[in-house]
């Protein structure tokens, strides 16, 4: 998805946030606000995000997250 890379990882891996949240053990609103650019994540929360995508690879990590 080149307008939101981390929402087409997302949608590949998990079809839906609301799988992903659940994943992340997270609450939907804040796996939704972030994915969708409303909320800037942590460093924490995205290293979460990169091992529950299983995203390791350098220039993916850039792609995705930044």
């Amino acid at each position: 998805m080149e307008g939101n890379p981390l929402r087409g990882v997302v949608a590949e891996k998990f079809g839906s946030c609301a799988k992903f949240a659940k994943a992340l053990n997270w609450s939907g609103r804040k796996t939704r606000d972030i994915v969708s650019g409303r909320q800037v994540p942590t460093a924490k929360e995205i290293k979460e995000m990169a091992d529950t995508l299983e995203v390791k690879e350098p220039t993916e990590f850039m792609r995705v997250f930044f």
